[in-house]
């Protein structure tokens, strides 16, 4: 990495701590099972799916389908977050 691209880099990061929070949509991929032993997990972007502990509990885990869209707030430097509407499924 040469020096230009540091100072982009650093700037960018500087950008990004001024808002502490993201916006971002996100999707069920499976639903929570606890008799068959099957986690939550939700597809954020193209990165791993998350599972309930990245979430914030605010009642709205709970009753989520596969196939549910989220829209989540991302809590920045940490790997938080927090759904503030659960959209309709996809497959209805």
């Amino acid at each position: 990495m040469n020096f230009i691209e540091i100072i982009k880099r650093a700037a960018l990061d500087a950008v990004k701590q001024s808002y502490p929070l993201e916006l971002i949509f996100a999707k069920v991929i499976q639903e929570e099972d606890i008799p068959n032993n099957k986690e939550l997990l939700i597809q954020v972007e193209q990165k791993k799916p998350l599972k309930r502990a990245f979430f914030i509990e605010n009642g709205k885990l709970d009753g989520l389908e596969e196939g549910d869209r989220l829209v989540i707030l991302q809590v920045q430097g940490g790997q938080r977050f927090y759904i503030l509407e659960v959209l309709e499924n996809d497959s209805n």
